[in-house]
Formats: structure tokens, C-alpha cells, sequence
């Protein structure tokens, strides 16, 4: 298990799991705008041994992750470990589909919230644990700074139109990373353009094969790293793949890949002229 520890300056205890790199330090950042530390882990198999080494208060749990998926070590937390010995668990998904809140509390989850995350919704949710459970005292260990402030969600209706980098997303993101904004990004940035081939290679073999899920779950993961960024073109193509693959469409027009492709490397050049771009210090 690869677990990345960071020094607790509050007394709350939480995981992340999450095996998207870029979404994992994205949540990060966002748990340490509102005061909180947090360990990080990449699939449901690594949550449990993580819960056998320690006691936590608060598991962010991905729904979609390999070897063993947040809805499966849910169900499983919740029948080794008693009632008050289990940790609170608040499912995260790129979904927001009909039915999909319900599958999750029905597996023991606590709530349930769709990314990209915001940070209001992310305070939300900590609170609605604080209300549920008094081991939990939100308002006095967290940030008591910016806790207003949003992380803007795209909303662009045709995505031809649109910037390769959201302007407002990535201003946002400076803003949240604070003063180490352009090290914390660099780290961010270097993570995505590594994982990207990968992710694209994986949406090329499923179209190639017709394997629907194969396709929904990469175009799933790319979709969501990318918005993180500000990518709002490509999020948007990736969820058009995506909706196709739900839908059980097998065939993708051609275009429609090359589209992908071609746009990702917009965004490549954009990201790299950003970190070309930083000031330098002498």
C-alpha cells in the first residue's frame, strides 16, 4: 500500500481514497483550505488495511477504483468493524445520475457527493457529519478563514466555443494553492500529462474492442482530472464518451476519438506554457 501521511494539525482523522492522482491532491488542497490533514490511499483493498493500522474519523471513498471499488469496501467496513467503531464515509463519484445516492447509502455510506468537488460542498458535508456525530466538531478544528470561497464548476453548453483552459478554474486553483501556487501546480500539471497517454490509450483499446464499461470507466477517470484543470473542452468530450458507453453504445465514430485526441493536445501546449510561464525568482 503506497500511503502518502501528512503531519494531523487537527484532531479530526480523515482518508481520501481516490486512484486519480490529479484528484487526489486536488482534494487535498481543498481539505487543507478548510484546516484539515489528510492520508491518502488508491483503492477500497488499501482503505481497509489502512483502517486495520489506525482508527479513522472521516473516509472521502471514490466509488470507481480498481482492485477493489468504494461500494464493495464500504459493505465490508461496515461488517468488520461495530457501529461506533466505524469511521463516517461520504462517497465521492463523477456521477449524479438517478438512483446512484441511494446504491451508495443502501452500502453504508453516509453521504454522498459528485466531482468535481466544490469547496462549499465539502465544508456541507463535514458539517452534516458534525450534526450526525458529536465525535466530530467541525466549526472549531477547521479553517475559520475563506470557507465561502467556490471552486467554479464549468458550465459551458457548447464546448466548441469554449477556452482550452478555463480562465476562472485556473485563477481559482492559484488561489487555492496559495503562495507555493506555481510548486503545488507544476506537481499537478507533471501528474496529469503523465497519466494522460494512459488514459487515452485506454479510451482508444475500448472503442477498438467495443468494450462499453472499459470505455465509460477511462473516459470516466480522464473526465474528471481533466475538469479539475480547467480543461472544460475535453471534460466535455469525455463525457459524451462516457454517456455514449452508459448508454451501452459500442461504436464511436471515429471523429469523435480523433476530436479527443486533437484537443488534448491543446490542452498539453496550454498547461506547459503555464508552467513556462511562472515568475522566477532570483
Amino acid at each position: 500500500m503506497q500511503t502518502t501521511s501528512l503531519t494531523k494539525s487537527h484532531k479530526t482523522r480523515i482518508l481520501l481514497a481516490e486512484d486519480n492522482r490529479v484528484n487526489q491532491k486536488f482534494a487535498v488542497l481543498l481539505l487543507k483550505k478548510l484546516g484539515y490533514q489528510a492520508d491518502v490511499v488508491s483503492n477500497g483493498a488499501e482503505v481497509l488495511k489502512a483502517l486495520h493500522s489506525q482508527s479513522y474519523d472521516v473516509v472521502f471513498m471514490d466509488v470507481e477504483m480498481p482492485e477493489m471499488d468504494g461500494l464493495t469496501a464500504t459493505r465490508q467496513i461496515r461488517e468488520q468493524w461495530a457501529a461506533g467503531e466505524c469511521p463516517r464515509i461520504i462517497a465521492l463519484t463523477a456521477y449524479a445520475r438517478r438512483g446512484d445516492r441511494e446504491q451508495c447509502l443502501a452500502a453504508g455510506m453516509d453521504d454522498y457527493m459528485t466531482k468535481p468537488i466544490e469547496l462549499p460542498k465539502l465544508l456541507q458535508a463535514l458539517q452534516n457529519l458534525s450534526d450526525s456525530n458529536g465525535g466530530l466538531n467541525i466549526e472549531e478544528e477547521g479553517d475559520k478563514g475563506d470557507k465561502k470561497g467556490v471552486f467554479p464548476v464549468p458550465q459551458t453548453l457548447n464546448y466548441r466555443e469554449s477556452e482550452v483552459l478555463d480562465a476562472k478554474v485556473w485563477q481559482s486553483l492559484e488561489k487555492l494553492a496559495g503562495a507555493k501556487a506555481h510548486v503545488v501546480l507544476d506537481k499537478i500539471v507533471g501528474d496529469y500529462l503523465e497519466d494522460a497517454p494512459e488514459r487515452l490509450q485506454a479510451i482508444q483499446s475500448a472503442i477498438a474492442t467495443q468494450d462499453a464499461e472499459a470505455l465509460r470507466q477511462a473516459a470516466h477517470s480522464f473526465r474528471s482530472s481533466s475538469a479539475n484543470l480547467g480543461a472544460v473542452t475535453l471534460s466535455l468530450m469525455c463525457k459524451e464518451l462516457e454517456n455514449l458507453a452508459s448508454a451501452g453504445m459500442s461504436e464511436v465514430p471515429a471523429e469523435q476519438l480523433v476530436q479527443v485526441k486533437v484537443e488534448y493536445e491543446k490542452v498539453k501546449t496550454a498547461l506547459i506554457s503555464k508552467n513556462l510561464d511562472k515568475p522566477t525568482h532570483k
